[in-house]
């Protein structure tokens, strides 16, 4: 274990994930701080400001006293989670008994290993200086649509990440009928895909 100080946004649980295929259970979060994009409407803040310098220990430690129900599972945001994972921080979390889940934009490649890997793309917001990354092992993907997703993107990421799991999830902004109604229509139109709603928010949990 290093002496490296991760920056950390916050850690909170127990709670839920509120999307995807682990929608509805127990977990704990770690959220990082900063982020490689900037997407409108972003709902998760993730500037440094108040952030802290921790150590893999001093965040194994928290978690640990967060997991009172003992869910085993941490999920790992940001941000964007790999500006800052690595093989020491995924040694110590992993090495305490967690599973690591985390959910990347996919504009970078993965350091460490993950026990779960949510792919959530969002070419459209990318400077052009960025690329999707090459190589991900992604166990589930999750679109948040807007205009610009179509049957096409839907296509593209399919035959990019080859997994279990395909998930679509509508756009929460003062637009979100609409893109609820899109979000829909891309289900019919494409039923392997299956819709993730934003259950925390749903019910009031954090």
């Amino acid at each position: 274990m290093t002496d490296r100080r991760y920056l950390v946004k916050e850690m909170f649980g127990p709670t839920l994930q509120g999307e995807g295929a682990h929608a509805g259970r127990a977990v704990v979060f770690l959220r990082f701080a900063a982020c490689n994009l900037a997407c409108p409407g972003c709902d998760t803040d993730f500037s440094p400001a108040g952030a802290q310098r921790m150590t893999a220990a001093e965040i194994v430690v928290r978690l640990v006293a967060l997991d009172v129900g003992h869910t085993g599972r941490v999920v790992v945001t940001g941000g964007e989670p790999t500006l800052q994972w690595d093989a020491a921080l995924a040694g110590a979390i992993r090495g305490a008994g967690f599973r690591a889940h985390m959910e990347s934009n996919a504009t970078r490649p993965l350091a460490a290993p993950v026990d779960w890997l949510t792919i959530s793309p969002k070419p459209q917001h990318h400077p052009a200086r960025v690329a999707l990354a090459d190589g991900l092992p992604a166990d589930e993907v999750k679109v948040v649509v807007d205009d610009t997703v179509d049957e096409a993107a839907l296509d593209r990421y399919a035959a990019r990440w080859r997994c279990e799991h395909y998930f679509v999830q509508p756009w929460m902004d003062d637009r979100y009928a609409h893109h609820l109604a899109r979000t829909l229509a891309l289900i019919h139109a494409r039923p392997r895909w299956r819709l993730s709603l934003q259950l925390h928010k749903i019910i009031g949990v954090p």
